[in-house]
């Protein structure tokens, strides 16, 4: 298969790195000047569960992506708040038979996507996997995961090319499954994301020190039930007790993983994607005439612990 990975951050370089190791062709799109230049004088470097590996793959600006070849996929692993510029700029490496696959963070990405694509070209799904940027040439890759991903369509085409899309993963060693309903599944991730990458930023902590604390549980209830309340509204039944169950898992399993959102605001001192996640809540609890007050408590605090930093995003 080839796949232009949209996005060469940590997690982007995860995907990348296993795809192009299990022999895929991978080209990178990078819009952060310095990882940028790093990609192209060095190539990807990265800790692998251990072990430093150093590969060179064609890595552009999204601008400057060869527009003649003929991409099977367009992988986007990048911030949310960069998806649509995104798309817009890669729209011409789009050839008649080429599918977009979004395992983003955040809620609503397809909505972005299908701006620009056919309904029929876009896969969706989330990943497991962690991954850490240690420096603009560097990436830490540890700890188990998995991804999924499904079709928003019954087309044919659209599910074979699903299939497919699993299967390759997989044989990359990225433990993918397919998805009868992809955005459930984002949803659920969600919840992931609305209480760990949020409440591990907003106090400073790790997974597993978020946990032990005595009101973790508390909190997590109390935001995935606003999530539940959200997905229902948009025709996903979210299994409450599952979904609390799923996020207390990570203690134990990534427990020592600092979130995304964490490393991008303390570690980095970037603006955070928290709009498209706990954001996401709020506003459209607002739409639909219900209350969220603590995703809505969350993404304020996070916007003003921005503000106080004055975070910025690195060029």
């Amino acid at each position: 298969m080839k796949v232009l990975v949209a996005g060469a951050g940590g997690m982007g370089s995860r995907f990348a790195l296993k795809l192009a190791q299990a022999g895929n062709e991978v080209v990178l799109a990078e819009t952060w000047s310095k990882r940028l230049q790093s990609l192209q004088t060095d190539g990807l470097q990265a800790d692998l569960d251990g072990q430093e590996v150093q590969l060179k793959l064609p890595a552009y600006a999204p601008e400057a992506v060869p527009r003649e070849t003929d991409y099977d996929l367009v992988l986007f692993l990048t911030k949310s708040m960069q998806l649509a510029d995104l798309v817009r700029i890669l729209l011409p490496a789009f050839g008649p038979h080429t599918y977009a696959l979004c395992l983003m963070n955040g809620i609503g990405h397809e909505q972005t996507l299908t701006k620009y694509l056919p309904r029929e070209r876009v896969l969706l799904g989330n990943t497991m996997w962690t991954a850490q940027m240690t420096r603009p040439d560097h990436v830490h890759l540890a700890d188990d995961g998995s991804c999924e991903l499904g079709s928003l369509t019954d087309d044919p085409d659209q599910v074979k090319m699903a299939v497919t899309t699993v299967n390759v993963f997989s044989q990359a060693g990225l433990k993918a499954h397919l998805l009868e309903d992809p955005r459930y599944s984002v949803f659920r991730k969600g919840c992931v994301n609305g209480t760990l990458n949020t409440l591990c930023t907003l106090l400073e902590c790790n997974v597993a020190e978020f946990g032990q604390t005595p009101l973790a549980h508390e909190l997590v209830v109390k935001v995935v039930k606003e999530f539940a309340m959200v997905g229902e509204k948009e025709g996903l039944h979210l299994d409450v007790a599952e979904a609390v169950s799923h996020v207390e898992d990570c203690y134990s399993v990534i427990g020592e993983h600092y979130p995304s959102m964490y490393q991008d605001l303390v570690k980095n001192n970037r603006p955070t994607e928290v709009d498209y996640i706990n954001g996401y809540v709020a506003t459209h609890a607002k739409k639909y005439g219900l209350a969220a007050p603590l995703c809505e408590l969350l993404t304020g605090e996070v916007h003003v612990k921005e503000q106080l930093q004055n975070a910025k995003n690195d060029v």
